[in-house]
């Protein structure tokens, strides 16, 4: 199978999925499709990551499309919280995971594509950091849930900094 066959077929899956899903979810008595139309994004986000894998010797320039699709990802996660748990207040605080999908999406970009130590620590840093806020924010006016996750993940955070302090500097 050719470089371009692979990846129409890929999409032809796509496509594939999605349809059956969609059928699925309009037969099923009781599920309004209103609810799950953040599967779509969710989906689009996810379809940023398959070029990196269909072409697994092109991956290095591919790499890039982790960054827009973990950002899409993400803010599909969140319009499907939003829709199931019909909070759409917590949008207030919600776009900080925005920052939080970007540095995730460097993280991965800088492993695919090997780009050196350097853009794979600022993307880690900068989505630990960004979820670490998002969490305050969640402990403190989410709903039940989002407190109880938000309180979970400062602990965690605060965990994973008392290790990184602790372990021994690298010798030059």
């Amino acid at each position: 199978m050719t470089e371009s066959n692979r990846g129409t077929l890929i999409t032809g899956i796509v496509f594939l999925i999605l349809g059956a899903l969609l059928i699925v979810l309009n037969l099923i008595p009781g599920v309004r499709i209103q609810q799950w139309w953040p599967l779509i994004i969710i989906a689009l986000g996810v379809a940023f990551f398959l070029p990196a894998f269909i072409w697994p010797q092109s991956k290095h320039g591919l790499a890039g499309l982790f960054i827009p699709g973990t950002i899409i990802l993400v803010l599909g996660l969140i319009f499907l919280y939003n829709t199931l748990a019909h909070d759409w207040g917590s949008w207030a605080y919600a776009w900080l995971l925005l920052p939080a999908a970007t540095g995730f999406g460097i993280y991965l970009g800088a492993w695919s594509g090997d780009w050196g130590k350097g853009s794979t620590t600022v993307g880690l840093w900068l989505g630990v950091v960004s979820l670490a806020v998002f969490s305050l924010f969640a402990a403190l006016f989410g709903t039940i849930i989002l407190k109880s996750l938000g309180a979970i993940f400062l602990i965690l955070t605060g965990v994973l900094f008392v290790l990184y302090s602790s372990r021994k500097p690298k010798e030059i």
